[in-house]
């Protein structure tokens, strides 16, 4: 293990997989991670699929799992499809979207191509919420995930007032009117001066209740004008 350590990552994978195999995996088993991953990222595809030969979708995972964001990228991005597809679609999607983030351009392309398609609509969604969050940053003083709710809503302090945000990205087609009615629910007991709900959708008619907090429905899309936003909150605010 010490001559393998002190060896460039290269060498040290042709010297491991020259030896037997019940020590190849002897080895592994106790090898750092950021060991394992440089030696993935440095080697030739046909040792890299050698090495890849040794470790399971489960050991692979854990490995990545405890490897900084840019590094665990940096593997999945030299990885054979067949075995980076699996990690990124599993665990939460947006760990799996801050790993695409990470990547050049063209390996994010790469992998994208081939996910299943719910878990590429759940990192559209992923992106899409970034893109407004961001965008909301330039208008809100305080930005803040709603406590002890599993959607995507966001209480956001402006003007010196407590807004709900609602994000509603809909992989296609119009935005349900159950969506609207489900935003304006989430905030009914919070004490906000309206509900802004932003959405990727066409809205035509889309019924808005009419009880209090005020709500308005905005289509926005991460190539429009953060301004947007920040005029809508205005309208809220009156």
């Amino acid at each position: 293990m010490t001559m393998l350590r002190a060896s460039p990552p290269q060498r040290a994978a042709g010297a491991l997989l020259a030896m037997p195999k019940d020590r190849i995996d002897r080895l592994l088993a106790v090898m750092d991670g950021r060991m394992i991953a440089r030696m993935l990222i440095a080697t030739d595809p046909a040792r890299r699929l050698a090495l890849l030969g040794h470790l399971d979708d489960t050991r692979l995972a854990a490995e990545l799992a405890l490897l900084p964001v840019v590094e665990a990228a940096a593997v999945l991005a030299v990885l054979p499809i067949e075995r980076a597809r699996p990690q990124l679609e599993r665990g939460a999607p947006e760990h799996a979207a801050m790993l695409l983030d990470a990547m050049p351009a063209a390996q994010r392309t790469r992998l994208v191509a081939v996910l299943d398609p719910l878990r590429d609509a759940e990192l559209r969604r992923v992106a899409y919420e970034k893109a407004v969050i961001d965008a909301l940053r330039g208008t809100a003083a305080t930005l803040q995930w709603v406590p002890d709710d599993h959607g995507s809503n966001l209480l956001a302090g402006v003007f010196h007032r407590l807004f709900g945000v609602a994000l509603r990205h809909v992989a296609d087609g119009p935005l349900p009117a159950v969506a609207v009615a489900d935003a304006h629910r989430v905030f009914a007991q919070r004490q906000v001066h309206g509900v802004l709900i932003v959405t990727n959708a066409f809205t035509t008619e889309v019924p808005v209740p009419s009880r209090e907090p005020p709500a308005l429905v905005v289509v926005w899309e991460s190539g429009d004008n953060d301004g947007v936003l920040g005029r809508a909150l205005v309208r809220l605010a009156g």
